[in-house]
């Protein structure tokens, strides 16, 4: 008489009394232990490769490591005897097994086709690796789309050496991006090789990325790809190539190549277009109460506003927001550069050409003018006659945005003037300075809060009792169970994710007007922009400490080389 599956179950679960070396089969314990290792085995392998995609992290941890406690537990649940054992595993596997090939379709869709895994194509080279039957060649995977100077897709090369370079060049530029660089500095000279990134605005080594050898790989396939001739290793080459990053978004980074010859060997820069065209007035950093004052100069017709900075302190990108703060549709907005950090929707760029004699940089401008723009955007006044064009373009009801070198607003003014020679005319156009710095934000995750020192707080006549407490980087490197430090997932380790700037801003008002009118001293000038309520640079990085978005460290390292007041 046959049973049903039912009463098989329920035999299963109704005591019964061992004999003797009974309560379980010897072998059983041996399948349980290596089924968890290779359980094990596998989720090591889903953590590292969820870290690698950088796709959702914590959320596909969770799923990986769940499926196969759950899985345990149901196991666990039933007795090992008889059917019950292997009713037990089966569940197991699937569980385990279904979270761990929920996330390879989940990867497999983010990455590109060579970089996907249990294809028909990924198990033959499993296979050929194996069995050393086949085909053996290099394994490249795509882990960014990288598209050449023409705006093609760079395909995995079919050439062994080929694939070599294309490969040093996908862990150059992936590490790169995933590390938040905006440049990157080549230089392949053999054992004295050099790499190094700018993250954030700071210089940063990297040692252990390619070996020598490899680095001269990546700088030969970046050249091609970038459209530079590759024999030429020692006169100045400029391209350009662009990447989606990360793989399975429609976010793609535009890259300028630059190659030269160098005393250490061929070089060749990387700069890093940064994610600036959605980047508005509000996204820059400014102080609420000085974002206002300032859109309402914006919202002059006409006029002349000053950009003042140090080099890499963010002007040009100021200049781009407050260009997008003007209607590109109704107004003819015109650029001229001297370099395009990026192209701007419905502007009109001019990029000045050094290496040309005969157009000079006052002459492009001029040309310019002569288009009746709305608006002009110029990068860095050199000389008196650009000036003067900027002036008299704003006096003739055109609104002139003008960078010029300076470490405070005070001193790009007083450098515009020596330029312009003309302080009437300065006077009847002007209408506000600003003047900037970058500082690094610290990182939500790992920044840790500290008591400040109360003398410190007293020299900038901040209140002890009022302040619990600053912000800084870790003080301490976090560690494991091993000892092996544990860098923060999201910044990567710095303490610090992104920048935001530090805003000094001088409105031009009746009482300044005057004083640059009657050629006054720096001195009353600054009086006067005080007794309008100006802050300094210092004191907009205390109120970004104070608000916890930067350390008192990172202020202090922005402003150390200037000769303030």
């Amino acid at each position: 008489m046959e049973h049903s599956l039912s009463s098989i179950l329920l035999g299963q679960l109704s005591p019964t009394v061992p004999t003797p070396g009974g309560f379980i089969a010897l072998y059983k314990p041996i399948i349980v232990l290596v089924v968890l290792f290779g359980w094990l085995f596998l989720t090591q392998w889903a953590y590292k490769d969820i870290e690698y995609v950088k796709t959702r992290i914590y959320r596909w941890h969770l799923t990986v490591f769940s499926g196969g406690a759950v899985g345990l537990l149901a196991w666990l649940f039933f007795p090992f005897r008889g059917v019950l054992f292997w009713f037990g595993l089966l569940l197991f596997l699937f569980l385990s097994l279904g979270a761990i090939l929920t996330y390879v379709l989940h990867r497999n869709s983010l990455v590109a086709k060579s970089a996907r895994i249990l294809t028909p194509r990924h198990i033959r080279g499993m296979v050929v690796r194996v069995t050393g039957k086949g085909d053996a060649h290099v394994e490249a995977i795509e882990r960014i789309r990288i598209n050449n100077w023409e705006g093609r897709h760079v395909k995995v090369p079919a050439d062994d050496e080929e694939r070599e370079q294309f490969m040093a060049m996908q862990n150059l530029l992936s590490d790169a991006l995933w590390r938040r660089s905006s440049e990157v500095d080549l230089i392949a000279a053999g054992d004295r090789s050099q790499l190094g990134y700018r993250i954030d605005g700071v210089p940063t080594p990297r040692t252990d990325l390619l070996k020598p050898d490899e680095m001269a790989q990546a700088l030969t396939m970046l050249k091609k790809v970038a459209g530079l001739n590759v024999e030429e290793k020692r006169k100045p080459q400029r391209g350009k190539m662009s990447a989606l990053y990360p793989l399975g978004t429609n976010n793609r980074v535009q890259m300028e190549v630059r190659s030269s010859g160098s005393t250490h060997g061929e070089r060749v820069q990387i700069r890093i277009a940064a994610d600036l065209d959605s980047l508005r007035l509000p996204d820059l950093g400014i102080a609420p109460p000085r974002l206002e004052l300032f859109k309402k100069v914006v919202e002059m017709r006409a006029g002349l506003v000053l950009f003042g900075g140090t080099p890499n302190s963010g002007v040009t990108t100021t200049q781009y927001a407050t260009a997008r703060s003007h209607d590109a549709f109704m107004s003819n907005i015109h650029a001229l550069e001297r370099r395009q950090l990026m192209e701007l929707e419905n502007i009109t760029q001019h990029v000045h050409d050094s290496q040309n004699p005969d157009l000079g940089f006052a002459r492009q401008l001029q040309s310019i003018l002569r288009r009746e723009p709305d608006v002009v955007i110029v990068d860095d006044c050199p000389d008196h006659e650009t000036a003067e064009l900027a002036a008299r373009a704003a006096s003739a009801g055109r609104k002139i945005y003008l960078s010029v070198r300076g470490r405070d607003c005070l001193n790009a003014l007083n450098n515009y003037l020596n330029f312009l020679e003309d302080n009437k005319l300065a006077a009847s156009v002007l209408l506000a300075v600003t003047n900037q710095r970058l500082v690094r934000k610290l990182c939500p995750e790992c920044r840790e809060a500290y008591t400040p020192d109360e003398n410190l707080l007293r020299k900038a006549n901040l209140p002890a009792d009022k302040i619990e407490h600053f912000y800084r980087t870790p003080v301490e490197v976090r560690t494991d169970r091993r000892g092996n430090p544990v860098l923060c997932k999201h910044c990567q380790g710095t303490g610090y994710y992104g920048r935001t700037g530090l805003f000094e801003i001088m409105i031009i008002n009746d009482d300044i007007r005057k004083l640059i009118r009657a050629g006054a001293k720096m001195s009353e000038i600054k009086q006067a922009a005080r007794k309008n309520k100006m802050l300094y640079l210092q004191e907009e990085g205390l109120i970004k400490v104070i608000d916890s978005v930067t350390s008192m460290d990172e202020v202090l390292r922005a402003l150390r080389n200037d000769n303030r007041r």
